[in-house]
């Protein structure tokens, strides 16, 4: 058995002609401004997403965030050269953006993700991807996406992560769905199926000034990440838009429609907080949205929803990117009606690069050995594996095709929906995701690799 295991680069998948690809750091000039490149891709970005074309104030304040976090931004970009060669040649060089706007965009990035395990694991991040609609079919998101997890894994990450705005795209590259989120609707009313809970009020709530909470939102947060699993490390952006110094509708501008409660309780120490903004005394009936919530408890959360819920002339809560799956709030409840659960959604997509590492920094459900048998078309970590667990602490060794009598077989887009324990390797069998011999025990596979609750990411990228 070999206990020594390097993922293999995928192939890089070559791009269309006429187009080149170039890799930078998200940099400042020497003047403390962005430099054109990091400007001229952050633009292409928005563009990409259908936002408003940034300003050159609110790039002199988006890109040091990229530069702070170390982002890695790839584009790809037409070459002149070739361009003046085709029809549409000359129309470009009139009318188009010029040779520093990228057609394609992808950036990418560390950050820990806490799978469950004694220690949080670091993940490479990948956001803001992008391929211009005139420059589809031309191998542009498969080169970046398969160029830049060829350095993931030379960097030695042991999985990569990324939100997504559409479901079908990612799949062929490996990632698998692995988190998801509700978004729920409180009756705010005591009337009818009416806000009540069967508790007493525990601790404090204290309305505070938004503009002073930026390192409590960093503190408070990191508590959160600590303790919850799926929980990914977050951006700057959130501690900026969370105290209300960007308005997320135009960055350089205060957000002055942001309120902010804390928790405090009962030994003086924060549980958490609420950061909200009323909708308007012309929408009916009269609401109150959650921008971000965050507790280090069950019941602090709670507190922090009763105090909304008891707001004078609020009929409404509505707190979109809540934790999926069973929750305390339901539960205390006098009557369950008055949460109201409006839609679900995926949120993290995980691609493991090296499952040797990712699986031993994850958690357990009961000790146990099986072996796996991973395919994957990029071929990063295809092989077979044999894990034992011991102590609720994982071994995990790659083998040269040996097996263990429970032996089972997936892809690796499987394993990265299974690896935070969002879904049953029950689920995903009856799925046809996950096949074994005819004795395989999958009751002692479920035992050992399914989790006992839902893992929750409440960071977006």
């Amino acid at each position: 058995m070999n206990t020594e295991y390097t993922p293999k680069k995928p192939q890089v998948s070559p791009l269309a002609e006429g187009l080149v690809s170039r890799t930078l750091p998200a940099a400042l000039g020497a003047d403390g401004k962005p430099d054109a490149a990091s400007a001229a891709f952050a633009r292409a970005v928005g563009y990409g997403f259908y936002e408003p074309w940034h300003s050159d104030e609110q790039l002199e304040r988006v890109v040091p965030t990229f530069a702070e976090d170390g982002q890695e931004l790839t584009g790809v970009y037409v070459d002149p050269g070739f361009a003046s060669l085709e029809p549409w040649g000359e129309t470009l060089e009139q009318l188009g953006f010029d040779a520093e706007h990228p057609v394609g965009t992808f950036a990418d990035f560390d950050k820990t993700l806490n799978a469950g395990g004694a220690e949080p694991i670091e993940a490479r991040l990948i956001t803001d991807v992008t391929v211009s609609a005139s420059f589809r079919r031309r191998g542009i998101l498969k080169h970046m996406m398969t160029s830049r997890l060829a350095q993931a894994v030379e960097d030695g990450l042991p999985l990569a992560a990324l939100t997504v705005s559409e479901g079908s795209i990612y799949g062929r590259f490996g990632f698998g769905a692995a988190t998801r989120e509700q978004g729920l609707q409180i009756n705010a009313t005591t009337a009818g199926d009416g806000f009540a809970l069967r508790t007493p009020a525990a601790g404090t709530v204290l309305t505070v000034d938004p503009s002073k909470t930026a390192e409590l939102l960093k503190e408070t947060f990191a508590r959160f990440h600590a303790g919850t699993r799926g929980s990914v490390e977050r951006t700057p952006w959130y501690w900026k838009a969370g105290s209300g110094r960007w308005d997320p509708e135009n960055i350089t501008s205060w957000n002055r429609k942001v309120r902010t409660i804390v928790h405090v309780r009962d030994d003086g120490s924060i549980g958490g907080y609420a950061a909200f903004r009323f909708m308007g005394w012309d929408t009916e009936p009269h609401t109150m949205r959650v921008l971000d919530l965050i507790a280090v408890d069950a019941s602090s959360r709670i507190e922090l929803i009763r105090h909304l819920a008891s707001m004078d002339i609020v009929q409404r809560l509505t707190l979109p990117r809540q934790e999926a799956g069973e929750d305390p709030l339901a539960a205390a409840l006098v009557n369950p009606r008055a949460r109201k659960v409006t839609d679900e959604n995926d949120v993290l997509w995980l691609r493991i690069l090296n499952p040797v590492t990712a699986l031993q920094a994850r958690a357990w459900g009961a000790d146990g050995q099986f072996s796996l048998s991973i395919t994957d078309s990029l071929g990063i970590c295809a092989g077979t594996f044999v894990v034992s667990i011991s102590d609720g602490a994982a071994q995990v060794s790659s083998t040269q095709g040996t097996t263990t009598p429970q032996h089972f077989s997936l892809d690796v887009e499987t394993l990265g929906s299974l690896y935070l324990g969002d879904i049953s390797v029950l689920t995903m069998r009856e799925a046809g995701r996950i096949t074994a011999d005819d004795d395989a025990d999958w009751g002692a596979l479920s035992a050992t690799f399914d989790l006992p609750t839902k893992p929750y990411c409440a960071t977006h990228f």
